[in-house]
């Protein structure tokens, strides 16, 4: 690898992963903000993630400098919040779950009225370089790229305002209820438990606060944890077939994928969709009627499919690439019994695939082709640096 294609990556090596796993839309096709809630409200995103996206930010970044792949894992992830308009001196709460989870019996809530913080590290806007290229954006499931792609958008020259509401999707928020209301989180901090591989969420559940209504559930099967995805690719001519089997209770999918441009600063996204980037949205609480309606209007790969492709012009535009597929669950919505205090509560599902594609990429990722592990290289890990 040359030189200067070496800083090229040390330099956008943060902003590709974030983008390759799916971590940032532009911002027209990010959902807006909900207006604050006058009810208590919990949230629970429940994740299941396979290959690169199981290794988290870090660890996908210490493969890149030398590690050795790990394509094949899967892990399961939740992320609980709870927000309510009411106060208290001591805030507490907490998340009693099923035997089923294999957690114990109930997961802490870390609550107050300032931030409580988050598992992880937060991403600053030093943390990625300024924008000095190209964004050339390819869409659709076909072979070749249909006319008019890729779309090409000029990134130098944005000023500070919208560089930060373009970063505004990687920070990590805190969960400050501001001086009306308090706010809890799990998990928060490095203590917290991993959510084990055979955990399921069905079952009764009750969340238990001195600063909200009480909140008891329960999840039917229809509800679990989805289960992982089995994604493979191939070699298609110059384009990359993407394959995986269905999904039980997925309601469609939708598969991107991000790499270095040829040019100097470039930038190379494509997405499954067949509308342009900026239409291709998904919203987080996702339900079956809007499911339905994005698979017919080209934004989400029905529930039945099991294939897709990126273009060879993709391929040949960014030589190597990073692809997420993720596949969407039916959002859980209840709300309090009437003539109880009010609360509303959102369970929301997904199921992810982060892997490499392109340039000798095959060899090296133990989930292409015929799905063999690549042995361990002689004289330490996989270098991605090596491949430019």
């Amino acid at each position: 690898m040359g030189a200067g294609r070496r800083a090229r990556w040390r330099a956008t090596a943060p902003l590709l992963l974030l983008l390759g796993t799916g971590q940032v839309l532009p911002a027209a096709a990010r959902p807006g903000p909900k207006p604050a809630a006058p009810v208590a409200t919990y949230t629970i995103e429940a994740t299941t993630t396979t290959g690169m996206g199981a290794m988290g930010g870090a660890g996908m970044l210490q493969m890149m400098l030398g590690g050795r792949p790990a394509m094949g894992a899967s892990s399961r992830q939740l992320e609980l919040r709870l927000q309510s308009p009411q106060t208290a001196a001591n805030p507490r709460a907490e998340h009693r779950i099923p035997a089923a989870m294999a957690m114990g019996t109930a997961l802490p809530l870390t609550s107050g009225s300032d931030s409580p913080g988050e598992r992880g590290r937060e991403w600053k806007e030093e943390d990625i370089p300024e924008a000095k290229g190209r964004l050339l954006l390819f869409r659709g499931c076909a072979e070749s790229a249909g006319a008019g792609q890729p779309e090409i958008i000029t990134l130098q020259g944005l000023s500070k305002e919208q560089r930060r509401q373009a970063l505004s999707g990687l920070k990590r928020l805190g969960t400050a209820g501001g001086p009306t209301g308090t706010s809890g989180r799990w998990p928060s901090g490095d203590g917290a438990p991993a959510v084990p591989p055979q955990a399921s969420l069905v079952g009764n559940h009750v969340v238990a606060s001195n600063y909200a209504p009480e909140i008891r559930f329960q999840v039917g099967s229809g509800h679990d944890f989805l289960a992982p995805v089995k994604l493979t690719s191939t070699p298609a001519g110059g384009a990359q077939r993407l394959s995986w089997p269905t999904i039980p209770t997925a309601l469609g999918y939708q598969a991107m994928a991000t790499g270095m441009g040829r040019q100097e600063g470039d930038i190379v996204m494509w997405t499954s969709s067949e509308l342009p980037m900026a239409d291709s949205g998904v919203p987080g609480d996702l339900r079956a009627p809007e499911a339905a309606r994005l698979v017919q209007r080209g934004v989400l790969l029905a529930p039945e499919r099991t294939t897709c492709a990126v273009s060879a012009q993709a391929m040949a535009a960014m030589g190597a690439a990073m692809v997420t597929f993720t596949a969407y669950g039916d959002t859980l919505l209840l709300s309090s019994p009437q003539g109880s205090p009010a609360w509303r509560l959102s369970l929301e599902r997904r199921s992810t695939a982060t892997r490499l594609l392109g340039d000798g990429m095959e060899r090296l990722d133990p989930g292409s082709g015929a799905g063999q592990e690549a042995p361990a290289p002689q004289g330490g890990g996989f270098n991605l640096f090596k491949l430019f």
